[in-house]
């Protein structure tokens, strides 16, 4: 899991400033594409399952959503919602709580309660991360005056952590913003991002838990020197070594690299990743499939649309996996692969302010996209998150629209 830059932040340097005109999906060819595939995601029933969402109790709106599935077949689903407002020295806040289920017997059963250490506190931009045996971590920011840190808690023997000690932060907001997380032996490993004291860039460094030293071990940097490298993506194989992607370059001309760590340190993975050079990019998901190659889906400029592709690197060259997924403009892509390798994408395609939620699976040759998801399509969704479980089970989640506050809505597809 990964932690974006807000990517509207593009919309203050876009130099188009209107919808350029593009070819279209036809209407008719999508409605029989969905009639005729009988939208088989990964494997086969012609609707989605819609599940109960879990109790919130006292919280309001939803804010934040993620999924994922160990190798045994369990979901966690982990959110950040709002808790009511309170008062710093600075002002009025609302504060926000995070909390996380496991999908189990068909119900969803708390695991825990609230997470935060204090509270009230806000809360905001979430990671949840699987180790190897299925352990869930979590990580969240958490602003309080000047402060903007990290922190982070794991499902340990049926109860949270208190690793209150160990959060991250520094003065610069951008680097508690700029992260991905991923788990390892029930504790996280991350690839952090923070500005550099003096020059320019910023610093990409992959951190583990040093729990001799009672500290953060930091890696040496990562990416270019002196170059902006953000919004990491990073995935761990069978033995716990990361294969990571970032954007590397200035915010409306970048690339996508990969690069994997191995016993002599971190080693870079083919070419740079595009579909056109110099273009604006963002959001970068990665996943590995059994072989270990690298898929990606992200985010990139086309006649001032962003546009969702996906790509999977075999030796040493990029190969497309089909064209562009969304017709409207694409937001907060979620990726994960099915039993077979085969990618599965959910993101929002937004038009006139609404976002609705799309999921398209890859058959070997091209998209079957199933959408729009939302429970009513009037209703404007956000933050799509996807897992496929070894059964074949697609799991997706998000946020939506109803009666005024966001409330979370998960789908399964059998």
């Amino acid at each position: 899991m990964n932690v974006d830059f807000p990517h509207d932040t593009r919309r203050l340097f876009r130099r188009e400033k209107g919808r350029m005109p593009r070819t279209l999906r036809s209407p008719l060819a999508v409605s029989s594409l969905s009639a005729l595939l009988g939208l088989a995601l990964a494997g086969g029933a012609d609707r989605p399952v819609v599940l109960a969402s879990p109790a919130l109790g006292a919280l309001g709106s939803v804010r934040d959503v993620q999924i994922a599935s160990d190798r045994d077949g369990r979901v966690t689903l982990a959110l950040i919602a709002d808790e009511g407002r309170a008062m710093s020295d600075k002002g009025p806040f609302v504060a926000r709580a995070v909390r996380a289920w496991q999908f189990e017997n068909g119900a969803w059963t708390a695991l825990g309660n609230i997470l935060n250490y204090k509270r009230p506190r806000p809360a905001a931009n979430l990671n949840l991360a699987l180790d190897e045996r299925g352990t869930p971590v979590l990580a969240w920011n958490e602003n309080y005056g000047d402060n903007d840190v990290v922190e982070f808690r794991a499902w340990q023997g049926g109860a949270w952590t208190n690793w209150q000690s160990r959060y991250i932060g520094i003065s610069s907001p951008q680097a508690a913003k700029t992260r991905a997380v991923a788990a390892w032996n029930g504790e996280p490993t991350i690839i952090w991002g923070e500005l550099p004291r003096n020059g320019f860039g910023s610093n990409l460094t992959r951190r583990r838990w040093n729990a001799a030293a009672d500290t953060w071990a930091r890696s040496d940097r990562l990416n270019t020197p002196g170059v902006y490298a953000r919004q990491p993506s990073l995935v761990l194989d069978a033995s716990g070594r990361g294969t990571a992607v970032w954007l590397e370059g200035g915010l409306v001309s970048a690339e996508i690299l990969a690069w994997r760590e191995g016993p002599g340190g971190w080693t870079r993975l083919g070419p740079p990743l595009y579909r056109r050079a110099r273009a604006y990019m963002t959001t970068p998901r990665l996943a590995l499939d059994a072989a270990g190659r690298p898929i990606v889906a992200w985010l990139e400029d086309l006649n001032g649309r962003d546009t969702l592709y996906v790509s999977r690197l075999d030796k040493n060259a990029w190969t497309p996996l089909g064209g562009a997924l969304n017709v409207d403009t694409a937001s907060s892509p979620s990726l994960a692969l099915d039993s077979r390798g085969r990618p599965v994408v959910a993101w929002i395609e937004e038009r006139a302010g609404v976002g609705r939620v799309h999921v398209a699976h890859w058959t070997g040759e091209t998209w079957r996209d199933v959408g729009p998801l939302n429970l009513d399509s009037a209703r404007d969704a956000r933050s799509p998150a996807v897992t496929v479980t070894p059964d074949g089970a697609t799991f997706i989640a998000w946020r939506e629209d109803v009666a005024g506050r966001f409330a979370v809505q998960v789908r399964r597809f059998e």
